[in-house]
C-alpha cells in the first residue's frame, strides 16, 4: 500500500492519448524534520471553476466534541478541507474510473424489459416529476436495469441503448464520514474516518500535532470481472460485471515517509505492480513534477517556512515552456517581429507572470504550434481539441520538442517536409499575427495580464445578459498570473483565449507548531450578497499570492472578530 510521489507524470502501459480535460488540485505535507518549527506544515489548493460567489464557505465549529476550522460548502454540515485542534488534512482527486456502459439488450416485445443471461428482466420504472412554473408538470420515466439507468436517450449519436452504472449510485455514507474526520483525534481516528468516504474518491494528505505525516486513498473503486472501463461493453452476458470494491486496506496508503514529505497533484500514486485497476488515465504530472522539485530545494535550504510553501502555491512555472525554451536558442528569422519574439523567449524566466511579454508569447505560440503540428493529421477541429489539449497530449508535445526527426513535423497539406525549426517560425509568425489582431501593433502591450484574466461571474444574475445588472453582480476582468500545467493553477482553453476557467478555489497553509499562524484565502469573499463588503474583499489578496490569517483559538477569534451574532430560541 503507497503512494508513490516517484512516478510523478508516470502513465501505465495501457494509457492512450487523447484522454480529455481533467479538473486537478494540489496537496502536500513536510514533516517536522524540514520545518523551521519542528513540527508538520500541510498544504491544499483545490481547483475548480471560476465563479461568483466562492464555492467554498469559510467556517470555523466550537461546541462540545467540535474544535474544527476549514472549508465546507454552503448548506453541507462539518469541515470538508481543513484542520481541528489535533489533526490536519487537504484533498486533491484521484480520478479512479467508476463507471461503465453497459449495451443492453431490449426485450422487441416489451421495451421495459431486457436480457440478462438468457432471461428477460423487468426494468424499474422511476417515474421524475419535473415542475414547471406556470405550466404542466412533466413526468420523465426513468429505466433502470441491473447496470443502472438507460442514458441513451438522453445522448446524441448512438443507436445503442446504454446504461450507465457509476459509484455515485451506490448509498453514500461520505456525510458520515466528514463528521468523523472533523472530530478526528489521531491517525488511527483519520484512517477509520476515511472508511466510510465512498464518493469520490481523493488524495488525503495528514498531518497532526504529534508530528505524524501520512497519506490515505479512500473511496468505492470496482474490481471488474473482464474488461478496463474503457468501451462500452455488452449488458447481456454476465461478464463485464462488477465483483466487488477494492478493499480499504489495500487502497493507497503512507505513513512517515523517509523522505519527509508527501506531495499530489492529480498525477499517478500508484504502479504498474498495484494488483487492481485505479485508471487508465493521469493528470500529466507538471504541477506534480514541480512541487517536488521546490519542496526538495527548500529542504536542501532547511528550515521550512509557511511562507515558503505559500511561494510555492504562488508558482507560475511552465514546464511545457521549459521543454521548448532551449530550441529558441539558434533560431532566427528575417521577419523582425518574429525575431524579436525569439529574443524575448530566449531571456524569459519561464514564470507566467501578468506582466510578462513572453509568457503571452510563448501561451500564444503554443496553441498555434499544436494546430500546425496536428490539425493536417487529425482533421477535425473538434477532436483536435480533445487530443491536443488532453493531459496525454500535453506529454506529446513535450516528448516532440527532444525528436526533430518525429514526423509529426512535416505538414501533411504541402508538398514539402516541413522541419521543427519551420514549423516553429510558422507558428510564431502566426503568434504575431494573432496579438496584433487581438490585441495591439505594439509588442510591449502583449502582457500575459492583457489576455489572461480573471473574471468572477456570478449564476444566473451575472449570465442575465442585462448590462447594469451583470455589472452589479459580477467582478472583472483581472490580469492574473498562472496557466495550464502550472502549480498556480489558473487555467484556460484554446476555445477563448486566455481568458480563466479554471483556478485554485481556495488557498490553505496549516502549522501544526501554531494553528493561529495558519494561512488562507478565497478568490471572491465570504458574503454572497454584492453590496457587503465581504462580498469581494479577497480578490486582491487571492490574486497577488497573499493570504488571511486563519484564526482558531476563542481568544484570537474575539480579538479579531467583526461582529457577533447571537441566535436564541424562541418562547
Amino acid at each position: 500500500n503507497r503512494v508513490n510521489t516517484d512516478i510523478i507524470g508516470y502513465y501505465p502501459e495501457n494509457g492512450y492519448l487523447g484522454s480529455g480535460a481533467f479538473v486537478g488540485s494540489n496537496n502536500w505535507v513536510v514533516s517536522g524534520e524540514h520545518t523551521a518549527s519542528g513540527l508538520p506544515l500541510l498544504a491544499n489548493d483545490p481547483h475548480l471553476s471560476i465563479q461568483m460567489p466562492s464555492i467554498w464557505y469559510e467556517v470555523g465549529l466550537h461546541a462540545p466534541g467540535w474544535n474544527v476550522r476549514g472549508f465546507s460548502f454552503a448548506g453541507v454540515p462539518g469541515v470538508i478541507i481543513g484542520h481541528n485542534d489535533k489533526i490536519a488534512w487537504g484533498v486533491t482527486n484521484v480520478g479512479p474510473d467508476v463507471q461503465d456502459l453497459y449495451i443492453e439488450k431490449i426485450n422487441p416485445s416489451n421495451p421495459n424489459q431486457y436480457e440478462y443471461m438468457g432471461k428477460w428482466e423487468d426494468m424499474e420504472i422511476i417515474p421524475e416529476v419535473i415542475k414547471v412554473n406556470g405550466g404542466e408538470d412533466i413526468t420523465l420515466e426513468v429505466r433502470v436495469t441491473r447496470h443502472g439507468p438507460i442514458i441513451s436517450e438522453i445522448v446524441d449519436g448512438t443507436s445503442d441503448v446504454l446504461a450507465m452504472r457509476w459509484t455515485a449510485q451506490e448509498p453514500s455514507r461520505v456525510l458520515e464520514s466528514v463528521i468523523r474526520l472533523n472530530q478526528a483525534q489521531n491517525y488511527e481516528d483519520f484512517r477509520e474516518a476515511l472508511r466510510f468516504w465512498d464518493i469520490p474518491s481523493q488524495n488525503f494528505v495528514y498531518a497532526d500535532i504529534e508530528g505524524n505525516i501520512a497519506y490515505q486513498m479512500p473511496g468505492l473503486v470496482p474490481i471488474r470481472k473482464n474488461g478496463n472501463g474503457l468501451a462500452p461493453v455488452p449488458g447481456w452476458t454476465g461478464e463485464y460485471e462488477w465483483e466487488g470494491w477494492i478493499p480499504y486496506e489495500q487502497l493507497p496508503a503512507m505513513f512517515n515517509p523517509e523522505r519527509g514529505y508527501i506531495a499530489t497533484a492529480n498525477h499517478a500514486v500508484v504502479d504498474e505492480e498495484y494488483p487492481y485497476l485505479l485508471a487508465l488515465y493521469w493528470d500529466n504530472g507538471n504541477r506534480g513534477q514541480r512541487i517536488v522539485e521546490m519542496l526538495e530545494e527548500a529542504i536542501d535550504r532547511g528550515n521550512i517556512t509557511a511562507e515558503d510553501f505559500a511561494r510555492i502555491q504562488f508558482d507560475s512555472k511552465s514546464l511545457v515552456a521549459e521543454a521548448y525554451q532551449p530550441l529558441f536558442t539558434n533560431l532566427s528569422s528575417d521577419n523582425a517581429q518574429v525575431q524579436a519574439a525569439i529574443e524575448r523567449l530566449r531571456g524569459w524566466d519561464l514564470q507566467n507572470r501578468r506582466d510578462s511579454v513572453p509568457a503571452a508569447l510563448f501561451e500564444i505560440f503554443f496553441m498555434h504550434l499544436a494546430r500546425n503540428v496536428l490539425m493536417d493529421d487529425i482533421g477535425d477541429p473538434e477532436l483536435f481539441d480533445f487530443v491536443a489539449q488532453a493531459d496525454s497530449g500535453i506529454v506529446f508535445f513535450i516528448d516532440l520538442a527532444d525528436d526533430p526527426q518525429a514526423k509529426w513535423w512535416d505538414n501533411l497539406g504541402t508538398s514539402a517536409v516541413e522541419t521543427r525549426e519551420e514549423i516553429i517560425l510558422q507558428s510564431l509568425a502566426d503568434t504575431i499575427n494573432w496579438f496584433e489582431q487581438n490585441v495591439s501593433d505594439n509588442m510591449n502591450d502583449w502582457t500575459w495580464g492583457s489576455i489572461h484574466q480573471a473574471t468572477f461571474v456570478s449564476a444566473p444574475l451575472g449570465q442575465s445578459g442585462i448590462g447594469v445588472i451583470e455589472s452589479l453582480v459580477n467582478r472583472g476582468p483581472f490580469p492574473a498570473d498562472g496557466g495550464r500545467d502550472i502549480v498556480n493553477a489558473n487555467s484556460w482553453n484554446w476555445n477563448n483565449p486566455a481568458s480563466v476557467t479554471g483556478h485554485p478555489s481556495m488557498r490553505m497553509i496549516v502549522d501544526m507548531s501554531d494553528f493561529e499562524s495558519s494561512l488562507t484565502v478565497i478568490p471572491t469573499g465570504q458574503s454572497g450578497h454584492p453590496y457587503h463588503p465581504h462580498y469581494d474583499d479577497q480578490i486582491e489578496l487571492w490574486l497577488n499570492g497573499e493570504y488571511h490569517p486563519m484564526w482558531f483559538g476563542r481568544e484570537a477569534v474575539e480579538a479579531n472578530a467583526e461582529g457577533v451574532l447571537v441566535l436564541e430560541p424562541g418562547e
